[in-house]
């Protein structure tokens, strides 16, 4: 769940990319999405409706799930507005300090959900909870 904001979060990193070659591991984990996003003008927004719809909102599906999809698609949705934001005010060091944050909060919750606990990341996971 988590490569959907890490793969809106890869453009920002370019440089990261070009200076440390190690990165380019990062784009391998985010591959299946891009395939996904690249097939149609309109693929990211039916894999939003059908993470949403058919993970999110569906009771069948355990919370830890649930709660995860929920938390990565804000994050994905707040990486899109600050994606529209930095094309208007492009101001370079941000889009570093936006790429490391959204990498450390990546690696958070993916350790956080190997040990089987909530990814309490401030804001976000308050929003998902009155959400679920």
């Amino acid at each position: 769940m988590y490569s959907l904001p890490l793969n809106a979060v890869i453009p920002f990193g370019d440089n990261f990319f070009n200076k440390y070659s190690f990165l380019n591991v990062l784009s391998l984990l985010t591959y299946p999405i891009e395939i996904i996003e690249r097939s149609s003008y309109f693929s990211s927004l039916l894999l939003f409706i059908i993470i949403f719809a058919g993970l999110v909102r569906n009771p069948k599906v355990p919370y830890f799930l649930r709660f995860n999809a929920c938390q990565a698609l804000l994050i994905n949705i707040a990486l899109i507005i600050i994606s529209y934001l930095l094309n208007i005010l492009p101001i370079f060091e941000l889009r570093s300090i936006i790429f490391i944050l959204t990498l450390c909060i990546f690696i958070y919750s993916i350790f956080q959900c190997i040990y089987g606990v909530e990814p309490e990341i401030p804001l976000i996971s308050k929003s998902v909870r009155m959400q679920i």
